[in-house]
């Protein structure tokens, strides 16, 4: 079971010059965010998760639970690819990025010379059914 979230008051100044790192707060270190305007608490910041209880506990319309449910699945898609990139990219070699270049560089090459090479042969084609057209 996860420990219990953090309560942290913010004023709404700090709360609009810091909002992405807040947001972070709120997600990565489950700390809960009482955002005041003049010394009134207006808003709450908290993780979807502990959101996604509040609103499965009962008050919430079927509307806001279905909004929530999908919220939640993406963010955890998100997560999962993440993490699955992060698996990935540990296990790849490192390469430099002049030997990276040249190799992306040969590759566009090679593609352009195909594509060359079809369209010469296209056209080929259409001049001898031309030719034949006018004998």
């Amino acid at each position: 079971m996860k420990n219990a979230p953090t309560v942290r008051v913010v004023s709404a100044t700090e709360a609009k010059n810091k909002f992405g790192e807040i947001i972070k707060h709120a997600y990565a270190a489950n700390e809960h965010l009482i955002v005041e305007k003049s010394g009134i608490p207006v808003v709450a910041i908290i993780p979807m998760a502990d959101y996604q209880q509040l609103v499965h506990a009962g008050s919430a319309s079927p509307e806001v639970a279905q909004k929530v449910d999908e919220a939640s699945r993406r963010a955890q898609a998100r997560r999962d690819l993440a993490e699955f990139l992060e698996q990935v990219h540990a296990t790849m070699p490192d390469y430099p990025e002049e030997e990276v270049d040249r190799d992306i560089a040969l590759a566009i090459a090679e593609v352009r010379a195909e594509k060359a090479r079809k369209i010469a042969a296209e056209s080929k084609t259409v001049y001898k059914t031309r030719k034949r057209k006018r004998q």
